[in-house]
């Protein structure tokens, strides 16, 4: 689940590893998990308990069954033997491609026909960058690795680029441009690989008027059918279509007005917004040519999609109820019209704008989507009262991105974003860091389609918060009884085995954030069962907003006076959870298994989760049974 390259690599040495979601099935691990542990630790007796025969160790089909039904919570497997070695029975239920300690997850197609804004959207940020904002190459293969990723939202920036055409990179750095047209072919043969569901393809766009034009050709032709079009004229809407109207679609996310448009007066879009350099052969379809816009160093590393309010008006100048008929226009214009040419706007489902106060939004007809940094999140998040920005994010769509300053392609901790019902916590998906896996986590859920609905409590800003109306929390009590596979980071630290402890966290919203960590365990054996770490330690959790946390397991090397080494990293949704003796399946810096083919690393757990309803839900839930 981690990433797969080093943000901190140079462009030259980077390799993007081209996995899937859809390469992790749950079969292939089994066949290929370690299945040594250190001989102090008897995991099959820790997992079976009082079920077995001790002094023959063996246990009969009705201790199997027992265990099913009261430790697994699931029903016993047919054609059970009458009687089990207890360690051959560890290896066949427990040690198995279908016990991972996450349910298997599936997309419920019943809950995919809500309008947009009720879901968390699995968004990118600069997509097409390789490694960090600065120097890295930009890639068709990160865009394409991003959708193979489940990832829903795709973000470039556009510039005028050559005699090649509109081109896309990060603007006033020395990144490497590819083609508008490359993006939009790679985006079209993997948007639906993994996920029927649409891909929003956001532009950050500095493109002259004119080449505004040349895009929406390059778009109707290499999107085909599945570019979504606006229906009618009008493309302001009141509603957002759903995600499942738009199965197998691809629709575009840019402003309607731009702050490179000129003033009312003589038509001069036609004009490039930077000069374009001399022509040069291309060494490759996907590198082109740089070509600098003339930017500040501020700007080099600074998203454009949240400006300053100083064009604030692009956002009132297409509702009718925010503009009287007679009161003045916004000096931006649109491009002069093409004859026989498709406009860029026309093809624009969400409209990007800004706002100048909440009151502003939400006395609009239209619905709309903005941008936030991550700085600018956090000050609208304290300034702003929980209702307010809960009835903002229910109705228009919300975008937050990490700040100018992680130029290294690292991530903010998007749980704040997701916690006001953020849409679209758009992260670089090129890092390996704790925010993706977090991200990896909660997205692994609803089938990894790229779309979770949000609680209802995020949906809508009628419903109370389960943290303020203490109505509805769980606990959760969970061992890490031991690990297998430790070969695979013997050489994690340069004198001695690696100093083994594991890190135990709930995460994904502000309210449940917490953590514990087990001992540290070596016995200086970095290869054979005394290399394999056990623990058998239990932590308990409290938790109120279940539906928006996540588990995240943390496998690290415990160092004396530098950071700890990071090792391995496991994260799913709470609400995946199952209950009683599983194993975790443990990710890599590359986001594959950490392991050889034949010794893929594994922890074991127990865990059990319970529901706490407070007296006022349940005379709530008697009520509704009465009236039922």
């Amino acid at each position: 689940m981690g990433n797969c390259c080093s943000a901190t690599k140079r462009a030259g040495a980077i390799n993007l590893h081209l996995d899937s979601l859809v390469d992790r099935e749950g079969d292939e691990f089994s066949r290929t998990v370690a299945r040594t542990f250190h001989p102090k630790c008897d995991v099959a007796a820790i997992v079976f308990a009082e079920l077995f025969d001790k002094e023959r160790r063996v246990i009969d089909r009705t201790a199997i069954e027992a265990f099913f039904r009261n430790t697994q919570e699931q029903a016993p497997p047919d054609n059970l033997r009458d009687e089990y070695n207890v360690d051959d029975a560890f290896n066949e239920f427990v040690l198995c491609g279908n016990n991972f300690v996450a349910g298997i997850s599936t997309v419920d197609e019943g809950t995919m026909h809500e309008p947009m804004s009720r879901y968390f959207i699995n968004s990118s940020h600069n997509t097409y960058l390789s490694g960090d904002q600065l120097f890295s190459r930009s890639s068709t293969n990160a865009i394409k690795r991003a959708l193979l990723h489940g990832c829903r939202v795709i973000e470039l920036d556009c510039y005028d680029g050559g005699k090649e055409g509109p081109i896309i990179m990060h603007g006033g750095t020395a990144t490497q441009p590819i083609s508008f047209r490359s993006a939009m072919k790679s985006i079209h043969d993997d948007a639906h690989t993994v996920s029927e569901y649409p891909v929003i393809v956001t532009l950050e766009n500095h493109c002259s008027g004119k080449k505004r034009y040349e895009m929406a050709k390059i778009l109707e032709e290499e999107m085909g059918e599945k570019l979504w079009i606006p229906p009618g004229t009008d493309t302001c809407m009141t509603q957002w279509p759903s995600p499942a109207s738009l199965k197998q679609r691809i629709i575009i996310r840019d402003k309607l007005v731009h702050k490179q448009d000129t003033k009312i007066g003589p038509a001069a879009e036609a004009l490039p917004a930077f000069a374009p350099a001399p022509a040069a052969a291309s060494t490759a379809a996907d590198s082109l040519p740089i070509v600098h816009p003339p930017t500040t160093a501020t700007a080099a590393v600074e998203d454009d999609d949240d400006e300053d309010a100083d064009d604030s008006e692009s956002f009132r100048q297409h509702d009718p109820a925010a503009s009287p008929p007679n009161s003045p226009r916004s000096s931006l214009r649109a491009p002069t019209p093409v004859p026989g040419e498709t406009s860029l706007r026309s093809l624009v489902t969400i409209e990007n704008a800004k706002f100048k106060t909440f009151q502003d939004a939400a006395s609009l007809a239209r619905v709309f989507s903005c941008s936030w940094a991550e700085g600018k999140l956090l000050s609208r998040v304290a300034g702003t009262d929980a209702a307010v920005m809960l009835a903002f994010t229910s109705r228009h769509l919300l975008r937050c991105y990490p700040a100018g300053h992680r130029v290294m392609s690292d991530n903010c901790d998007p749980s704040t974003a997701w916690s006001v019902g953020a849409q679209m916590v758009a992260l670089n998906f090129q890092a390996n860091d704790k925010p993706t896996w977090m991200n990896r986590g909660k997205f692994s859920a609803n089938g990894g389609c790229g779309y979770i609905r949000k609680p209802a409590y995020l949906a809508s800003p009628a419903p109370p918060r389960p943290s303020a109306a203490a109505s509805r929390s769980e606990s959760l009590e969970i061992t890490i009884v031991a690990g297998s596979g430790w070969e695979n980071f013997k050489d994690a630290d340069l004198f001695d085995a690696p100093d083994t402890y594991i890190r135990v966290a709930i995460t994904g919203n502000v309210t449940d954030a917490q953590s514990c960590a087990t001992a540290v365990f070596n016995d200086h054996e970095r290869t054979g069962p005394k290399a394999q770490p056990h623990f058998n330690e239990s932590f308990s959790f409290t938790i109120d907003e279940p539906e928006l946390a996540l588990l995240l397991i943390t496998v690290y090397d415990k160092d004396t006076g530098t950071q700890d080494d990071f090792l391995a990293q496991y994260c799913c949704p709470i609400s995946s959870l199952r209950s009683g003796a599983r194993i975790v399946p443990l990710y890599d810096g590359e986001g594959k298994y950490a392991g050889s083919d034949k010794q893929n690393a594994c922890l074991v757990v127990t865990s059990s989760r319970k529901r706490h309803v407070a007296p006022a839900q349940v005379i709530l839930d008697h009520q509704r049974v009465s009236t039922a």
